[in-house]
């Protein structure tokens, strides 16, 4: 196949007489040339005049993140001063506050496990953002098991009060 079109190709270039031959070099350099300029160097100049236009905005950005930064770990620290120890008086006080109640609560170190039966879902969800923002409880451990009536579970949890460095 590859040896047909070569003597087609021979054949078509010996019809041709100087003038055409010529003309036909060099529009086909004129198409390499291009063709070569679009993929190879186009690219890396439109991309690079891209980068140029961006290198200032992304230093402002950094340098915002890095203030940022330096307000994050000064508010860290401040809250982790301010941050009291939870106590049952104060996990009871705030499930009261969305009328729940707990079957069962103990408490050890920064530790809090607990379980309620039939509780909305939702409550109780609402109760656990509450409980991360005001005492920084988070979620160690947690188990729900739905209950026949729409939305209600029973739940079994074991948090952590984040202090200090943890």
């Amino acid at each position: 196949m590859l040896q047909q079109f070569l003597q087609e190709y021979a054949r078509f270039w010996q019809q041709r007489d100087q003038r055409e031959r010529r003309l036909l070099t060099g529009g086909a350099a004129v198409v390499l040339l291009a063709l070569i300029y679009l993929i190879c160097f186009e690219p890396a100049w439109s991309g690079r005049s891209r980068l140029q236009k961006q290198i200032p905005v992304l230093r402002q950005q950094v340098a915002e993140i890095a203030a940022l930064q330096s307000q994050y770990t000064q508010l860290a620290a401040s809250v982790a001063q301010f941050s009291e120890p939870v106590s049952r008086e104060i996990v009871e006080a705030s499930l009261a506050t969305r009328g729940i109640k707990a079957q069962t609560l103990n408490m050890s170190d920064d530790i809090v496990r607990l379980q309620i039966q039939a509780v909305s879902y939702a409550n109780m969800m609402e109760w656990l953002v509450e409980a991360q923002k005001s005492s920084r409880l988070t979620v160690e451990e947690a188990r729900f098991t739905a209950l026949p009536e729409t939305g209600q579970v029973n739940v079994s949890l074991t948090l952590k009060q984040q202090r200090g460095g943890n």
